[in-house]
């Protein structure tokens, strides 16, 4: 790894040379020349991917309603949470912040619970805030269809906090139509008079909530196999050969919505 100090700083591939940003500074690495791949580096990938494609969807759907600013790190941190969560186990992302310099327990001591589509921010003593005079608080909402890889829908909400009053509590409303994964994020900014406070250890946005999509329900069919149509068949045909009456069961009549195997009914 090497780091570059000209004038002209790039990203990307030029050659077999890959250049590259990491934490505001530039970088240049050559590539291999062969790849080999175990059985276990090949899994590790595609858990990559995976994990690639699912945070560049959840960035795409949250961050254009975010106010914050996002650390260069975001997209690798991301990545790194979402590896673990594989598939389906979404709910491990709980807890993330996209501004990994201030959690909202910075303004939140009793931390916000969801009651069914409603979050609710328990009544608590503030801590002291600096400057600041309100808090601004943000919810964004967003359904998320990730094997379609699209956003199905996005509701945000937003509310104020006076300071110089005691706090009693709050409810955000997170209903969000649609059958994707939901994800909740809370945004809490500080505000002095009409001016942000623009520091990046007062400024917090955590996914807070994480639901799955409800399991489709999937519905059985039983259908008779072939070889008990012929041995039902062939059942009926004794007890009709068996029978001394003059008036015999009928032996060509459906058998459980099926024609007898190689029986082929005429119109009248």
């Amino acid at each position: 790894m090497a780091k570059q100090t000209g004038i002209l700083q790039f990203t990307g591939r030029l050659g077999n040379i890959i250049g590259y940003r990491r934490n505001g500074s530039y970088f240049i690495r050559t590539m291999p020349e062969t790849v080999r791949q175990t059985s276990a580096t090949r899994k590790a990938a595609q858990h990559f991917g995976i994990a690639s494609r699912k945070g560049k969807l959840i960035r795409h759907a949250i961050s254009p309603h975010l106010d914050i600013r996002s650390d260069g790190a975001l997209v690798n941190r991301l990545n790194k949470t979402l590896i673990p969560a594989g598939r389906e186990h979404l709910k491990a992302i709980k807890g993330f912040r996209f501004n990994r310099h201030c959690g909202l327990e910075y303004f939140f001591p009793e931390q916000p619970v969801m009651q069914h589509n409603t979050l609710q921010i328990p009544a608590q003593i503030i801590p002291s805030q600096e400057t600041a005079t309100h808090l601004v608080v943000k919810l964004v909402a967003v359904r998320l269809c990730f094997k379609e890889r699209c956003i199905e829908n996005v509701h945000t909400a937003t509310a104020t906090i006076d300071l110089s009053q005691p706090f009693n509590g709050m409810e955000l409303e997170t209903a969000v139509p649609g059958k994707g994964s939901l994800l909740v994020i809370l945004q809490v900014q500080p505000f002095n008079g009409t001016y942000a406070i623009q520091n990046k250890r007062s400024m917090a946005a955590d996914i807070i909530a994480v639901a799955a999509p409800a399991p489709t329900k999937r519905k059985t069919i039983t259908i008779a196999s072939d070889h008990r149509i012929k041995s039902t068949f062939s059942a009926r045909i004794w007890r009709v050969l068996s029978d001394p009456s003059p008036n015999p069961p009928p032996l060509f009549s459906t058998l459980n919505g099926h024609s007898p195997p190689g029986i082929v009914k005429s119109a009248t």
